[in-house]
C-alpha cells in the first residue's frame, strides 16, 4: 500500500470529524438561550435553521463532488471565478477559520484553567493564561504532522469524552423527562426570531471536509455524502436533544447539563464529581472541534500552494513521511498564536470568522450557479445572503474595529498573491 492510500481518511472518520467540528460551543451555549428566549419553540428553531440552510449544503456537496480535491473552497471559486476571486475565497476561508479556531482554542483554555483541581498544576507547569494556549498550539501543531490514523484515534476518543454530557440527558429520561414540563413552557414567536441568528450560526462548519476531499476514501463520491450525512445528524442532535432538555427542565434553565445530576441524587461527592466529568466533557467538545479544524485548514493553504497562487508555493506543499503538508501546518499553527497575540477577545475573533465564513459561502454559491442554473443555487444565495445581514447587523452593533485584524492579514496574503503572480510572468 502507498503512502497516499494509507493517507487516506475513512469515511466514517470524516463524518466524525464533520459532526465533532459543528456540534460543539454554539450547542452548549446556545440550548439554554434558546428555551429561555423562545420556550416551546426551542427545538424547531434549530429544525427551522438546519432546513434554511439546506440549499447551502446542497450546493458544497455538488461542488465537493464536481471537485474532489484538496483546499475545495479555494478550488471552487478559482475554477469558476478567477484567480482573484478564486484567493480571496481560499484566504480569506483559512486565516477566518485561523481565527475560530484560535476563539475555540481560547474558550477551552480559560474553561480548563476555571477548573480548581488543576489551577495549582497549571500554574506549577507555568501555564496560566494564554500560555497554555500556546502549548496546545505547538502540541495539536505535531499532532497534524503525524499520520491519519493518529488522527483517527484521539477524534475518536475526544467523541468518546464528548458523548457523556449527551448520554446523561438520555440516562435522566427515566426519572426527569415529563411531558408536563413541555406543555408548561410557553412558545415565544419574538423569541424565536431573535434566537435564528444564532442557531443558523451554529451550524457553520458543515462545509470544512470540502477541504479534504481528496484524502477521504472514494472522496469523488464520499465527500459529498460526509456533508449530506453529518448535517442531517447534527440537524438531528440538536433538535432531539433541545427537546429532551426542554423535557427535562422546562423552559427555566441556566446549564442544563448540570443540573441533571442534582436532581437525580442528594449525594454532594456524586454531584461534585459528575459535574465537574461533565463540565470537562463538554470542553472536550471545543478541543475536538479545533483539532478537527485547525488540520483541515492545513489542506486550504496547502491547496493555494499546489496551483501556485502565493509567495513560497513550493515549501508549502512539501510533505513529511506521514503525508502531513509540514509547512503548510507549521505556517497554520504560528497564525492560529498570532491571533492570540493579537487578541483574545471572543468578539473580535468570532467576527472574524463569521466575516469570511458568510463571505466564502457566498462566492462559493455564485460558482455553483456559473456552473448551474438550478433553484437551490439561488435559495442558496438567499441563505448566504441572510447570513451576510446577520453578521453585518452584528457588526454594526459591535464596530467596524472588531474585523481590523482579518482585513490586514486578509490584504497581506493578496499581496502575497499579487508579487507571486509578477514573479511569473
Amino acid at each position: 500500500m502507498s503512502n497516499n492510500e494509507q493517507a487516506k481518511i475513512p469515511f466514517s472518520v470524516a463524518v466524525l470529524i464533520n459532526i465533532n467540528i459543528v456540534v460543539g460551543n454554539a450547542f452548549f451555549i446556545g440550548a439554554p438561550q434558546l428555551v429561555n428566549t423562545c420556550g416551546l419553540l426551542a427545538p424547531l428553531a434549530w429544525m427551522v435553521c438546519g432546513i434554511f440552510l439546506l440549499p447551502l449544503v446542497v450546493v458544497f456537496a455538488k461542488l465537493s463532488r464536481m471537485y474532489p480535491t484538496v483546499g475545495g473552497i479555494y478550488i471552487y471559486s478559482l475554477k469558476h471565478l478567477g484567480q482573484f476571486w478564486g484567493f480571496v475565497s481560499g484566504w480569506g476561508y483559512y486565516i477566518g477559520t485561523a481565527a475560530a479556531n484560535a476563539f475555540v482554542l481560547h474558550i477551552f483554555c480559560q474553561g480548563i484553567q476555571s477548573i480548581e483541581l488543576l489551577q495549582s498544576t497549571l500554574n506549577f507547569c507555568f501555564l496560566s493564561g494564554t500560555n497554555l494556549d500556546f502549548a496546545l498550539i505547538a502540541l495539536f501543531t505535531v499532532f497534524n504532522l503525524l499520520n491519519v490514523e493518529f488522527l483517527e484515534r484521539v477524534q475518536i476518543g475526544l467523541t468518546l469524552i464528548k458523548i457523556i454530557p449527551f448520554a446523561l440527558v438520555l440516562i435522566a429520561i427515566p426519572a426527569l423527562f415529563s411531558f408536563s414540563n413541555i406543555a408548561s413552557a410557553t412558545p415565544n414567536f419574538t423569541g424565536l426570531i431573535n434566537t435564528v441568528p444564532m442557531a443558523l450560526f451554529a451550524y457553520v462548519g458543515f462545509e470544512a471536509c470540502c477541504a479534504i476531499a481528496e484524502k477521504i476514501e472514494d472522496g469523488q463520491r464520499n465527500a459529498s455524502k460526509v456533508i449530506f450525512i453529518s448535517f442531517g445528524l447534527v440537524i438531528v442532535i440538536y433538535t432531539l436533544f433541545q427537546a429532551l432538555l426542554l423535557g427535562l427542565h422546562g423552559a427555566q434553565t441556566t446549564n442544563p447539563f448540570l443540573e441533571i445530576l442534582p436532581k437525580l441524587t442528594s449525594n454532594t461527592m456524586l454531584i461534585g464529581v459528575g459535574n465537574y466529568l461533565v463540565n470537562f466533557a463538554i470542553l472536550a467538545s471545543f478541543l475536538a472541534g479545533f483539532y478537527g479544524m485547525f488540520y483541515y485548514n492545513n489542506w486550504n493553504l496547502y491547496s493555494m500552494g499546489r496551483e501556485n497562487s502565493i509567495l513560497f508555493s513550493k515549501q508549502l506543499t512539501k510533505l513529511n513521511k506521514n503525508q502531513a503538508p509540514w509547512v503548510s501546518v507549521i505556517v497554520g499553527g504560528v497564525l492560529v498564536a498570532l491571533f492570540l497575540l493579537i487578541t483574545t477577545n471572543s468578539e473580535y475573533l468570532v467576527n472574524m470568522s463569521d466575516f469570511a465564513t458568510t463571505l466564502t459561502y457566498f462566492l462559493s454559491t455564485i460558482s455553483f450557479i456559473v456552473v448551474f442554473k438550478k433553484l437551490y443555487g439561488y435559495l442558496a444565495i438567499a441563505s448566504s445572503l441572510m447570513l451576510v445581514s446577520i453578521f453585518v447587523y452584528n457588526l454594526t452593533n459591535a464596530g467596524m474595529q472588531y474585523i481590523l485584524p482579518f482585513f490586514i492579514i486578509l490584504g497581506l496574503g493578496l499581496a502575497a498573491h499579487k508579487v507571486n503572480e509578477w514573479q511569473n510572468i
